[in-house]
């Protein structure tokens, strides 16, 4: 069993990675192999804010306004040279930024659309892998299996030998990847899961109209999102998803 002196000193560890001392986000942010809030407090009969003040920590530090946050934020990425959420998460000025999932709740605001407004231009590019649909289908499998129940996004991050960027590429949602795995989803919509099929007919449809549309145009015509398109594709090259979409002749 781990000392009180080692407990303190992996929470101190641990609260400086999140970038918050605030207790639901530890329990909610903390790594698997660290113990929850209440076992702390328990262990030391000490409240979580005495717990915070013994590691020489400030209780819950208070975030900017949104408008000060992203023009901080700005010169962070700058700094990093990237504006990837991985780089991000290791890298920033955890003194200053909080943890990705607390920064994009208090701005109430996606990280592309954080990233967006802090000077990113190029869309989010699919990262090449050559990891089957399969091959991460048993590993989901595998791992809800340990778990018992159908793996969330935040297990799936901390467990799996790929990435989840990975999983999003194939399969998009969380949801499209439980239903491919055989797991019932459940959801407050119904939402329909776009396949590569559903795709293929919104192109052809809109070359018949259209032609051959640029990035920009089809961007506009399109009512599915050209991430949607790459992530389906595995490519973000426009002229090779129309060639691969025509090259069948069946338009």
């Amino acid at each position: 069993m781990k000392s009180n002196e080692e407990l303190l000193s992996e929470l101190k560890k641990e609260l400086n990675r999140i970038g918050s001392t605030n207790r639901s986000e530890y329990d909610a942010l903390k790594n698997n192999d660290q113990v929850f809030s209440s076992t702390i407090s328990r262990r030391l009969n000490l409240s979580w804010r005495e717990i915070i003040e013994k590691i020489g920590l400030k209780p819950e530090r208070a975030l900017l306004p949104r408008d000060a946050m992203l023009t901080e934020l700005k010169a962070e990425f700058e700094r990093l040279g990237s504006f990837t959420k991985a780089v991000y998460k290791e890298k920033r000025d955890k003194t200053r930024f909080p943890y990705p999932a607390i920064l994009t709740k208090h701005l109430d605001m996606s990280w592309a659309e954080i990233t967006m407004s802090c000077g990113r231009k190029e869309p989010v590019m699919f990262v090449a892998d050559n990891v089957s649909d399969e091959d991460l289908i048993n590993e989901y499998k595998a791992l809800s299996k340990d778990l018992g129940k159908p793996a969330t996004i935040r297990e799936l991050t901390s467990n799996t030998i790929y990435t989840y960027e990975i999983y999003r590429q194939h399969f998009g949602t969380i949801g499209e990847l439980r239903q491919v795995c055989g797991f019932q989803v459940k959801t407050k919509r119904a939402k329909p899961i776009i396949t590569k099929e559903v795709c293929e007919r919104e192109l052809k449809t809109i070359y018949k109209k259209h032609g051959r549309v640029s990035f920009n145009e089809l961007k506009n015509l399109s009512t599915i999102s050209l991430s949607t398109f790459f992530r389906k594709f595995h490519t973000t090259k426009i002229t090779e998803i129309w060639d691969e979409v025509l090259s069948d002749k069946k338009v």
